[in-house]
């Protein structure tokens, strides 16, 4: 069963949006449950369990679209979300927070295939993890998008997760050869960040999402900005 919250201040877009869904869940033999939210509020006080994914509008009536989004990454940590929207000028607004659709409601009845491939594809790739050897002889196992940045320092390799920072030998040239190449950039001889834990992007330095910065260094500027060009494509389709 595929849990699925539509949320948005219109009840008749609320209700049409919700016919699409499960029309399509039909026809592609998909066991589809639909939640309902009028808004920001009424979504967060929501206790049930966590959607699977989650359409929502970038306006809402009582919150904006994109903060409420926040706080979903952060409480749900699997469940995709699909901006749902009449306002395409929002589109360059929402690239830190993590999404994996940016749609305008005229399109969403021709793009609703296209637009849960993409959400099933996230999902099959949520389970799979990272295995690296830790100095001292344990062993890390970390999903992509718990990774921050990786830093190197002498001899050494620190991998910033979520949690906590480990040491590992490998260097970063070897590192990136068994890292998402979409996700994962080299940014500075030193450094190596995850788009997805990216807040924002500055000139010579990433904003990661829990407040530390990652030097952007002249050398990898062009490459850098050619990525996150790339990997902003994904994000806002």
């Amino acid at each position: 069963m595929m849990r699925i919250g539509i949320c948005d201040g219109d009840k008749s877009w609320r209700m049409r949006a919700e016919e699409l869904i499960l029309q399509y869940g039909k026809t592609s033999g998909i066991e589809m449950e639909t939640f309902r939210f009028a808004g920001g509020k009424q979504l967060e006080s929501y206790t049930g369990e966590p959607m699977d994914v989650l359409f929502i509008d970038v306006v809402l009536n009582d919150a904006s679209g994109i903060s409420t989004a926040v706080e979903i990454n952060r409480k749900w940590k699997k469940c995709q979300i699909v901006y749902l929207t009449n306002y395409l000028f929002f589109a360059t607004e929402v690239y830190h927070t993590d999404h994996v659709f940016y749609v305008l409601k005229a399109q969403f009845a021709d793009r609703i295939g296209e637009i849960f491939e993409k959400i099933f594809d996230r999902l099959s790739r949520i389970g799979e993890k990272l295995i690296f050897s830790v100095i001292g002889g344990e062993k890390l196992s970390a999903a992509p998008e718990d990774i921050l940045y990786f830093e190197r320092k002498g001899r050494e390799t620190g991998i910033h997760t979520c949690w906590g920072v480990y040491a590992v030998w490998d260097k970063l040239q070897t590192l990136m050869e068994r890292l998402p190449i979409l996700d994962f950039v080299r940014c500075h001889n030193s450094y190596i960040v995850n788009l997805l834990s990216v807040r924002e992007m500055r000139d010579n330095e990433f904003i990661m999402t829990e407040g530390s910065s990652v030097p952007i260094s002249r050398r990898y500027a062009k490459t850098v900005k050619e990525a996150f060009v790339r990997w902003a494509g994904t994000q806002i389709s």
